[in-house]
């Protein structure tokens, strides 16, 4: 069965950047989400690459800018790279001395038209982001300079100092007054941001799930609410998400405003929040097995890791051994690393999980982990520093597993399970995976494959429901 073209006449936006295709008659390449007229099979051909379609003579569609590298965005290139270039300019100060009219106009549309787009990306308004720019110039100047909290109102765009006050407390917890009074209660601001979701969406189910997968010191889940801590470009901070009947209240307290969009994305993915179900369902729903492995008549979504390379060193410490005390070495690992959080973080989000440098320079030879598992682990941070291998969703599972492979001490499972739940690729399948080997009945990984097959290109959501039959 062709994945690619199922991938291509259903528009699954789940494959983009994992593959691309050209129609002979055109030649034209595109994303499996183009909105153009579905071509027919016998004028398509499909590359792994935007060099191979490149370099067969396609050029790229200029509806769904398929050589445009963006990791997260909502079928919408040109929107994408609109809402980050807007970002970029509030954060270095475009709105100190213009308005947002004059932003929208810079950016070539309305500001109707950009405020949609702001929704529909990070899920707040420009206006909004504006205030916390503000806000935080404001406490910048109130940290170093002595002019009065008057003038620091007016000096960063404020229309008057009730407005100031307000923004101010809401964006960073306390007043200008008690912020230069105690100056050294540091103190990040505060994002909010709302991630809608669907009539069929159980925030409920997702926190079940977490609980024995969660890093803790690094994550937390306290009063249904899912809290940790993250690391993004030259930023830091953390994220508060809860459940307000109808969407998804996120709170992102940094410095930066520009971590809303990754964070917002992030949370997409995490919370399976862009996937159009209907047609797995169609399908899964007829299948004898896979039907009785449905949630509530509906398919279990996926949880996409927050952060792909904590993903990948839990599934190499996950080999062999159970969920929870996969938990307990990758707590002893953050608390070896010991990248420290700041001292206004919440308890419990004492860690940042270290990156692939600072984890290749911490020894692990006295948490625990046998010989094998620390040598591969270095083997596979030496291979992500090098660039043998990347965890990126732009890349074909095919091209994935060749790079993956070649590091000593991985295999297929972990290749499998790190593309299905770090990178988001559906159509991944753990043959070898103990929930999987039960609900299938057979050890033999041939055999598992076969069965799997009439399940593409969606086996990663069809072993969601294997699991959930040995739940």
């Amino acid at each position: 069965m062709n994945i690619y073209s199922i991938a291509r006449t259903t528009k699954d936006g789940n494959f983009d950047g994992q593959f691309y295709f050209g129609v002979k008659t055109t030649g034209i390449f595109c994303r499996p989400s183009c909105p153009c007229p579905i071509a027919k099979e016998e004028n398509v051909r499909y590359f792994e690459t935007v060099d191979q379609a490149k370099n067969e003579g396609f050029r790229p569609c200029k509806r769904c800018q398929p050589d445009v590298f963006v990791e997260h965005y909502q079928k919408n290139i040109a929107g994408t790279q609109i809402v980050k270039e807007a970002l970029n300019l509030i954060h270095e100060g475009y709105l100190n001395h213009h308005t947002l009219d004059d932003l929208a106009e810079s950016l070539h549309l309305s500001l109707r038209h950009l405020r949609s787009l702001f929704i529909e990306n990070i899920g707040t308004t420009p206006v909004k982001m504006s205030m916390f720019k503000k806000a935080m110039m404001a406490k910048e100047k109130l940290y170093e300079s002595d002019l009065s909290i008057t003038d620091i109102a007016g000096s960063s765009g404020f229309g008057s100092l009730r407005q100031f006050n307000t923004v101010y407390k809401r964006t960073l917890g306390v007043t200008p007054s008690e912020s230069r009074k105690h100056m050294d209660l540091y103190t990040l601001g505060k994002l909010e941001l709302q991630l809608p979701y669907d009539e069929y969406f159980d925030f409920a189910s997702v926190l079940d799930f977490l609980p024995h997968r969660i890093t803790r010191g690094v994550e937390i889940i306290q009063d249904q609410t899912y809290l940790r801590t993250y690391r993004i470009n030259d930023s830091q901070g953390y994220i508060s998400v809860s459940d307000e009947m109808g969407y998804l209240k996120i709170e992102v307290y940094t410095e930066d405003l520009r971590d809303a969009y990754e964070v917002y994305q992030r949370m997409q993915g995490l919370f399976d929040l862009k996937t159009d179900f209907n047609p797995i369902l169609k399908r899964f729903k007829t299948d004898p097995l896979l039907s009785k492995g449905l949630v509530n008549g509906r398919v279990p979504r996926l949880p996409k890791a927050f952060n792909p390379f904590e993903l990948t060193i839990r599934a190499i410490i996950n080999q062999q051994i159970s969920i929870k005390a996969t938990s307990t070495f990758m707590e002893r690992l953050v608390k070896k690393a010991n990248i420290r959080t700041l001292a206004c973080f919440p308890q419990g989000l004492d860690y940042y999980f270290p990156n692939e440098l600072e984890l290749d320079q911490t020894l692990l030879d006295d948490i625990g982990l046998t010989n094998t598992r620390q040598k591969t682990i270095k083997n596979v941070t030496e291979a992500l520093l090098n660039g043998q291998v990347s965890l990126t969703i732009n890349q074909s599972f095919e091209a994935f597993q060749k790079s993956f492979i070649q590091v000593k001490g991985i295999g297929n499972w972990t290749i499998n399970y790190v593309a299905l739940r770090g990178l988001g690729m559906v159509d991944s399948f753990p043959a070898k995976d103990l929930g999987v080997i039960k609900a299938l009945k057979t050890k033999k990984e041939k055999e598992l494959n076969e069965i799997a097959d009439k399940w593409r290109p969606y086996r990663g959501y069809a072993t969601l429901c294997l699991w959930h039959l040995e739940a």
